[in-house]
């Protein structure tokens, strides 16, 4: 039964990032992190497969071209943030990660649904403090990209080169984080086993979600990608304030 449902939550979050181009993180934490999963064992299975995902989705020509500077800066404070991350999840114990891990879903998906970023967001201190967050949330929780989205798309770089320099971006923080862990020992021996039963229900709903999201009319997928976001902000929100109160 718990394989199963792993593999149902797994090709669900792979659809999503299939139709949206964003997302499979959020989607695939919420459901392995709140019970099916340690966060020891599912924070580096979501690492990966996001990682995976994201070399399918830097295949895309569509994606847009990359803005070297702004993904430059990400990246430098990133990486730190990486590395501090894995140091920091190391120290938490498995109850307060799954609190954690639902809050902070919870808060980028909410960052996610903002669409027009103020612009004041754009200076490159605020390029620094996200790009750092993002690595540092990404590396202990697998969550939180969203904030890189919105300071790139506050002014940090062109429309056109958002998807393109985030595709990067996440690329290398996703293994960068993975790196961390395994250099910290934090990473579950099974993991391996996690990846080689679970990937290739991962890219089977990617795959349909992919090819669902060439078939939608531009207006169509924005209320998808709206939605998916409410529900996952709701669903998170339901999960912390439970996790809380049961601990």
């Amino acid at each position: 039964m718990e394989m199963a449902a792993i593999a149902a939550v797994t090709i669900i979050a792979g659809a999503f990032r299939g139709v949206t181009g964003f997302g499979y993180a959020m989607v695939a934490a919420l459901g392995l992190t709140a019970a099916l999963m340690a966060p020891q064992s599912s924070v580096p299975f979501i690492l990966f497969n996001d990682l995976v995902l994201t070399a399918f989705t830097l295949g895309d020509r569509k994606i847009g071209a990359v803005d070297w500077k702004a993904a430059r800066l990400l990246l430098a404070s990133g990486f730190c943030g990486a590395f501090f991350g894995g140091w920091s999840a190391a120290h938490l114990d498995e109850e307060t990660a799954r609190i954690l891990v639902a809050a902070i879903v919870m808060l980028a998906a909410c960052v996610a649904l903002i669409r027009n970023p103020p612009a004041w967001l754009a200076g490159r201190v605020f390029g620094v403090f996200f790009g750092f967050a993002v690595g540092l949330l990404l590396s202990a929780f697998a969550v939180g990209g969203p904030l890189a989205a919105a300071w790139l798309l506050a002014g940090g770089t062109q429309r056109s080169h958002v998807r393109g320099t985030l595709a990067v971006f996440f690329g290398a923080i996703d293994l960068v984080s993975l790196a961390s862990r395994v250099f910290l020992g934090e990473v579950d021996p099974q993991l391996p086993w996690l990846i080689a039963t679970y990937l290739p229900a991962t890219l089977v709903g990617f795959a349909v979600g992919y090819i669902v999201s060439r078939r939608l009319q531009p207006h169509v997928w924005h209320r998808f990608s709206s939605g998916g976001l409410v529900t996952i902000a709701i669903i998170g929100l339901i999960q912390a304030v439970f996790a809380l109160v049961a601990a």
